[in-house]
């Protein structure tokens, strides 16, 4: 399976998921031009997507989603919940509703819902699963990590996790109080301490690649999540390859492959910007 990270943050989210021939989007944060641009930066055609798969209806996560839709023909797919808190217009845009919890087809491809816990309406993570048995599972803008989302994500072959602060960066930031508990809240997203303890009950004998997403412009650092996570692979041993997304660009290419334990990531720009 192909993953492709084309930006992450509060300024626009988007991951390109391949296999067999069937190509979709978990989330579309950009508009139809600057995900286009970055779709052909990591070698791929956006008039190609056979769906945009939505985690939840926050601004960053669905910006280009009823744009592209509608330009290319391309389905949403969507929680009740997530259209109901939107404002696509249903009559011009193709929806195709699921129940979280369950599992759908595009293409070749399976993905398994499943609820989260974030302020939003009906909010899901994700795990992609390809016809050979390749499981990634994406997760990006939850407060707490329960035991059924634990459970869900736990042995993917990848994983894609947010790790959105670092909690002293935040705490001294220039963010409105009300603002700073939201976001350490239980409904807010993950301080990278609370990532790396979930991360750490996620990975098992079968991930190979993990790559943290969602990172706070403001109040983290792409060195900060590096450090942590290559801290957490050599305490508990893992032998893993390491992303961080990037939001102003896409990050790499992932081929991620069930069994393999060594997965490859061709960067698009050798040089990693800092956040």
């Amino acid at each position: 399976m192909i993953v492709a990270p084309l930006g992450s943050g509060s300024a626009g989210n988007a991951y390109y998921f391949e296999s067999d021939g069937t190509s979709i989007l978990v989330d579309a944060g950009f508009g139809p031009r600057e995900t286009r641009k970055r779709l052909e930066g990591v070698g791929r055609d956006i008039e190609q997507l056979k769906g945009i798969v939505l985690t939840h209806e926050h601004y960053d996560h669905i910006r280009g989603a009823e744009r592209i839709a509608r330009k290319y023909g391309i389905p949403i797919y969507l929680t009740r919940g997530t259209l109901d808190a939107s404002r696509i217009d249903r009559a011009e845009t193709p929806l195709i509703v699921f129940d979280n919890d369950t599992t759908f087809t595009i293409g070749e491809l399976n993905v398994h819902a499943r609820k989260i816990i974030h302020d939003a309406a009906d909010p899901a993570c994700f795990v992609i699963e390809a016809r050979d048995g390749t499981r990634v599972g994406i997760a990006s803008d939850l407060g707490h990590v329960d035991d059924p989302v634990l459970k869900h994500l736990k042995n993917c072959d990848g994983l894609f996790f947010e790790s959105n602060h670092d909690l002293d960066m935040l705490r001294m930031g220039t963010y409105p109080w009300s603002l700073k508990r939201r976001i350490m809240s239980r409904f807010g997203h993950l301080s990278n301490d609370d990532s790396m303890l979930a991360v750490q009950r996620m990975i098992g004998a079968e991930t190979q690649t993990l790559c943290l997403i969602h990172l706070s412009q403001k109040n983290n650092h792409e060195s900060i999540v590096r450090d942590m996570a290559a801290k957490l692979l050599k305490r508990t041993g893992a032998q893993l390859e390491l992303g961080i997304a990037l939001q102003e660009r896409p990050t790499g290419v992932f081929e991620v492959r069930r069994g393999r334990r060594a997965a490859t990531t061709r960067a698009v720009n050798a040089q990693m910007a800092l956040w």
